[in-house]
């Protein structure tokens, strides 16, 4: 596949971003009558997980009897409703232990559902080989593509591959020829993306990072991503963004796990279409739209420079 260079302002934004997120893509040819019950199932999976509602119980407020849900809900997802909520809550519990450093192991368990330390321990020990202090410790010493690695063994099963990497397969990229950017920098806005959002809602879509490519391959303590106002008039520019060609895709995501899959994809099309890294460039990520509800997702900007 050639890729044709466009060229485009700061402000042009693709309407119709790529949709990574697996339920979406297995939920898309039920009849409508299913797909209301499904999505209501899901959505109490993901939006009150502390509440530790088990599948049969939200099998029955989605108007499904547990038998019939069981059945139906393993032959669509590959896994039973059991597993799925498993490993959601172990998701956000992964999640969470990354991103909160402070936050206390016994009161992650129970935000995700689990009703010990003890049990989310054993959980993650088994689906990942892991203990919770492991996990943490990783999230400052390890590497960007270890936590990538570690968050798709939490993917959506399918028959060979997690069906996250098989959507990502069709991820569309383009190459971009951008003129010189800037933004002026926040230094106290956190750069774990999910503070952001907590943080500045809705004008999230104001806020880039620059994540310098030399150091992508650094220990997370090892990394610096600067945080900064886009929006705003180049005279206020405290961080400028070198002109030159990005390898761009936008992907509306609602996990960490897509998230992850999301970037490791457009850098395997990077490396397929024979570019080469411009390590003097900026990772660049740009939210383009927010849905601030509970189980709502982001549409990210994701460019990498190139050397064309």
């Amino acid at each position: 596949m050639a890729f044709v260079t466009t060229i485009l302002p700061m402000s042009e934004k693709n309407p119709t971003p790529f949709v990574l997120v697996p339920e979406y893509a297995l939920l898309a040819p039920l009849p409508e009558h299913l797909l209301t019950r499904f999505a209501t199932a899901l959505k109490l999976m993901h939006q009150d997980l502390a509440s530790g509602l088990c599948w049969e119980q939200i099998a029955t407020q989605s108007a499904i009897s547990p038998f019939h849900f069981h059945r139906q809900f393993s032959e669509l997802f590959n896994e039973t409703p059991g597993q799925y909520l498993s490993r959601v809550r172990l998701q956000y519990a992964v999640h969470y232990i990354f991103a909160e450093q402070d936050y206390k192991i016994i009161d992650i368990a129970h935000e995700c559902g689990f009703s010990s330390s003890q049990a989310l321990g054993k959980a993650l020990k088994k689906a990942l080989g892991l203990t919770a202090k492991e996990i943490r410790a990783m999230g400052v010493s390890g590497t960007p593509r270890q936590t990538s690695e570690l968050m798709t063994k939490l993917a959506h099963p399918s028959e060979t591959e997690s069906l996250e990497n098989k959507l990502a397969q069709n991820l569309p990229c383009e190459l971009v020829w951008y003129p010189q950017r800037g933004m002026k920098l926040l230094p106290n806005t956190s750069q774990d993306w999910d503070i952001v959002f907590d943080t500045f809602g809705e004008k999230s879509t104001r806020i880039m990072g620059m994540t310098p490519v030399n150091q992508l391959e650094n220990s997370w303590k090892d990394i610096q991503t600067y945080m900064g106002d886009w929006q705003v008039t180049s005279s206020e520019y405290t961080k400028l963004l070198a002109e030159g060609h990005y390898f761009c895709c936008d992907v509306y995501l609602v996990s960490d796990t897509a998230y992850a899959v999301a970037l490791e994809q457009l850098f395997k099309l990077i490396e397929t279409e024979g570019y080469q890294l411009d390590d003097s460039g900026y990772l660049v990520e740009i939210v383009r739209d927010i849905e601030m509800t509970d189980t709502g997702g982001v549409t990210f900007s994701f460019q990498v420079p190139v050397i064309v």
